[in-house]
């Protein structure tokens, strides 16, 4: 495994991890308005941007598949 490979792991590692660590919808529709002062609808649409923000970082320079020879 190449340093770049050993980076990219370690960076999609710990984005999962990151992103494991997120509220459960059930958490959220409890603690939602108290936690963030949000309705639970609003609370659960930012979870999942953020998700995608995360995932999307995750990946960054990353080769696909199809990249790799």
């Amino acid at each position: 495994m190449t340093e770049k490979q050993k980076r990219d792991y370690t960076n999609m590692y710990n984005t999962l991890v990151r992103i494991k660590s997120y509220d459960s919808p059930a958490k959220l529709r409890k603690q939602s308005r108290g936690d963030w002062g949000l309705d639970f609808e609003d609370a659960i649409e930012m979870s999942y941007e953020n998700i995608q923000l995360e995932a999307k970082h995750g990946i960054k320079g990353v080769y696909t598949p199809s990249q790799i020879k």
